[in-house]
């Protein structure tokens, strides 16, 4: 076998721990005994020479070598059955000669009573852990070679590990969310995408060329560094090979060109990986640890291969930024407190035209110069969309109008998303503003830190998104009759007939005037082209409640609260005396009334004529609240309207308790006082005298009786809008134990505002994201342990021509003999070692089992 040492290793038979470590320039050494045959040699500086010893047999006697050796030197412990000898010398490159382990008897004729032998050498550098038996002829190599080799060892040393510097780059750009800006190439972040500029088209003509210059150049940087990996991996593969080369009994035939070969992804399926670490029916025996070892690398093997396959793939997508929505800092501007719903309005700046005072009296029609226009243009919009239809049946539909709050406009959002109609708070929509204009550019002197100029203009859309409070309803519209029952102390019980539900008609009763003033929950006004008689025989036109409690019944059904026996059995609908009707509104209910049984606010419609004073189009609606994002995309190109939009709309269960709103609201959204008359040049009172007779008349399925049901909307919606909330500051320290408490109230949300901006950026948003990271952190484990090997052994990889000069040189001695099969060739073992010249010399599995036969004997 060759004769090389890896350093500070003993051979296989031990160390002895009393040798001394001496380097003496030259020497030589004599071995005495007093009986027996030794083997021994006479190794000169220039040639290899056998000398006789006295008294030859054929009996070989036991021999020890221990082997003890450092950076610069060797120690030999060379023990026979009766001498024993140790010496040191310089470690030097030499050449190994490999030698069979055959021991002649020698003899001298002048000393037949004494067995000598002499061991003359020159300084080594290395020697073999399995040297016994080996006698080498060692020669220096060449220093100018040795030193380019080492050079190149460490120079690839260092450009191996110095492909974590751009992977590690890479995750601190994903995992900071790094944002490159409205194009791919974005130096000085300092691409404008200009979008509210007459130059846009041609802005956006030059950025997306940049975008696909720059995605196409960073394909390259990718490949790149796969390739880079791939040399690592290699490296580290043969690396592993050479280790497991020199232990032992060496490497199967099958892992000697591993490192060539694993790269290609069908290499996991070479039945060769799986089988050539088994041993051969008729070879020498195997221990178990060696056969898991061995595996251990077929199995490291198989992992780098599908590793080095997925690294393209993996540093693309790390390499490459994509064109997202990215959310900027959230910051929080309010905690919520309470809505004003359920009580009128009141206060400085709950409407742009109204003073406290005026609100105090009860002097609603102040809000007619800012928002009683604003209805009537959703009335008046909805006249022209339902022509439009009209027109184009085929090709048209109904169009929402929108109405204008501070520079946002809205409409009621109807969504399949929600069962419910939300409509946006006009105060958001007002501190909204001040922070679109910012966006817009209209505000450049102000730079407020929660909207940085710098964010929006590198961005190639903005939408400005804020958090706050949103009022939505639940509305149904029916035709009948009404009748009003009084009762003690003020209170009263109106009665609707003509209430739907599941194919079946009731009659539907709310109680009114309990615990409160008659203007807290009922109110009425008329409208101007009307002359109808209401309550008390009062003139009016439309009339807004609010009851606490609804009851129901028809002729086979009250739900057990005696609604039947005391106004239909005893023929006492005119006045209810026999009814106890706190027991009527006790009741409890089905799961499917619930929710329009607490809480119900009703907007009944008078029909003009002497023959319809009991007539009613009434309308019932529940109010819920909610907490949605109000967004509004910045573009003056895309959204011309500047219509904001609600996201994150729930759902209401049907358990859920209804808001009280105070009729207040409703009169506030009509611009009109109690028991007075509205205007009736207002489109909204024209269009209403339009629809109404018909309606009454044809029912819902016409299409005055559509544009009556949108009317309302509008209405119910404008007041809605207009309802304010009250908050306080939120806590200074997002951090802070009340900021986290604060979050996990719902009912007193911390309200923040943030803006989404469609930019160039790196994140690990998706799936592939994720994984193209656990592929290149795995990555990053193989360099460093090719690095560590590398470092610890000092195993310097040799090129394909000098694996297969050393195949060439070596001399075949029988091993493949009566072997053909595939299988059983790959699994004749090598191990693999290299010269003092850093030439590769196979040793077969068969040598070395012939040697340890010779030390076990």
């Amino acid at each position: 076998m060759l004769a090389s040492f890896p350093k500070f290793q003993s051979s296989p038979l031990g160390i002895d721990p009393n040798i001394r470590m001496r380097n003496p320039p030259r020497r030589h050494v004599q071995l005495n005994a007093s009986s027996g045959t030794a083997p021994a040699a006479i190794c000169s500086q220039d040639r290899f020479n056998p000398s006789p010893l006295s008294r030859p047999t054929n009996k070989l006697p036991p021999l020890h070598i221990t082997v003890l050796y450092g950076p610069r030197y060797v120690v030999l412990r060379i023990s026979l059955n009766y001498f024993s000898v140790s010496s040191s010398f310089n470690l030097i490159p030499t050449e190994v000669v490999d030698m069979d382990p055959v021991y002649e008897p020698l003899s001298k004729p002048d000393r037949a009573d004494k067995p000598e032998a002499f061991i003359s050498y020159r300084p080594v550098r290395q020697t073999s852990s399995n040297l016994a038996g080996h006698v080498a002829s060692l020669a220096p190599a060449p220093r100018r070679a040795r030193r380019s080799r080492l050079v190149l060892h460490w120079l690839f040393h260092v450009l191996s590990l110095l492909w974590i510097a751009p992977i590690a780059t890479l995750l601190w750009l994903n995992y900071s969310k790094h944002i490159i800006g409205a194009s791919a190439w974005c130096p000085g972040h300092n691409c404008n995408a200009e979008g509210n500029s007459d130059n846009a088209i041609t802005r956006a003509k030059q950025l997306d060329s940049n975008d696909h210059n720059v995605t196409g150049a960073l394909q390259f940087v990718a490949k790149a560094l796969e390739v880079w990996f791939m040399f690592v991996a290699t490296s580290l593969v043969y690396d592993m090979g050479v280790l497991f080369a020199k232990r032992g009994r060496g490497l199967p035939v099958g892992y000697l060109l591993t490192h060539l070969e694993f790269s290609d992804i069908r290499y996991i399926l070479n039945p060769l990986l799986w089988t050539s670490p088994l041993p051969r029916k008729h070879g020498v025996p195997e221990k178990r640890a060696r056969i898991i070892k061995l595996y251990f690398f077929a199995c490291i093997t198989a992992m780098l291969t599908i590793l080095a396959n997925l690294m393209g793939p993996a540093t693309a997508v790390l390499v490459l930024p994509t064109l997202q929505w990215v959310n900027t800092p959230r910051v929080m501007h309010e905690t919520f407190n309470h809505t004003a719903a359920g009580q009128r309005p009141y206060g400085e700046g709950v409407f742009p035209d109204c003073s406290a005072e005026q609100l105090e009296s009860g002097n609603y029609s102040c809000t007619a110069n800012t928002y009683g226009p604003s209805l009537d243009a959703w009335a008046a919009h909805n006249t022209a969309s339902n022509k439009q239809f009209l027109q184009h049946q085929t090709d048209g539909t109904v169009l929402l109008g929108a109405s204008q709050e501070a520079a946002l406009s809205f409409t009621i959002n109807v969504t399949a998303a929600s069962d419910l109609i939300w409509v946006p708070s006009r105060q958001v929509l007002r501190n909204m503003s001040h922070g679109f204009q910012k966006i817009q550019g209209a505000y450049a002197q102000l730079d407020p830190p929660e909207y940085p100029d710098r964010e929006f203009n590198n961005s190639l859309q903005t939408i400005l998104q804020q958090e706050g409070p949103s009022l939505g309803f639940h509305a149904a519209v029916h035709t009948g009759n009404v009748s009003d029952y009084d009762l003690p102390n003020g209170r009263w019980v109106r009665c609707y007939t003509g209430w739907w539900i599941d194919e079946e008609v009731y009659t539907k009763c709310f109680r009114l005037g309990l615990g409160a003033q008659d203007r807290d929950n009922y109110g009425q006004f008329r409208l101007g082209n009307f002359n109808v008689t209401d309550k008390n025989s009062t003139q009016s036109g439309v009339g807004v409640f609010v009851a606490d409690r609804a009851a129901y019944y028809n002729k086979k059904e009250d739900f057990g609260s005696g609604l039947i026996d005391c106004l239909i059995k005893n023929n006492d609908e005119g006045t209810g005396e026999a009814c106890d009707w706190d027991k009527v509104f006790a009741t409890t209910w089905p799961e499917d009334f619930r929710n329009t049984s607490v809480n119900v606010g009703v907007i009944s419609y008078s029909i003009p004529g002497e023959d319809y004073a009991k007539a009613r189009i009434w309308c019932e609606h529940a109010i819920y609240q909610s907490f949605p994002t109000y967004s509004v995309d910045t573009s003056a190109r895309s959204n011309m309207q500047n219509l904001v939009m609600l996201n994150k709309l729930p759902t209401v269960a049907k358990d859920v308790v209804p808001l009280v709103m105070n009729p207040a609201w409703l009169f506030a959204a009509w611009s009109v006082d109690y028991d007075d008359e509205l205007d009736g040049d207002r489109q909204i009172v024209k269009e209403l005298s339009r629809v109404l007779p018909v309606t009454w008349e044809d029912g819902f399925q016409t299409l005055e009786g559509f544009e009556f049901i949108v009317l309302h909307l509008y209405a119910l919606g404008q007041a809605l809008s207009m309802v304010n909330h009250y908050g306080y500051a939120p806590p200074s320290d997002p951090s802070s134990p009340s900021a986290k408490q604060a979050d996990h109230d719902p009912s007193h949300p911390i309200f923040r505002t943030y803006a989404t901006i469609h930019v160039w950026a790196y994140g690990l948003s998706g799936r592939t994201s994720r994984l193209g990271v656990g592929v290149v952190v795995l990555g990053i484990a193989c360099v460093l342990a090719r690095f560590l090997i590398g470092l610890s052994t000092g195993v310097q990889e040799r090129s394909t021509v000098e694996v297969l000069a050393a195949a060439f040189e070596h001399r075949h001695q029988g091993e493949f003999d009566g072997l053909e099969e595939e299988n059983h060739l790959a699994k004749v073992r090598y191990q693999v070692v290299e010269d003092g010249e850093g030439k590769q010399k196979f040793i077969p599995e068969k040598r070395t089992s012939r040697w340890s036969n010779a030390l076990s004997h």
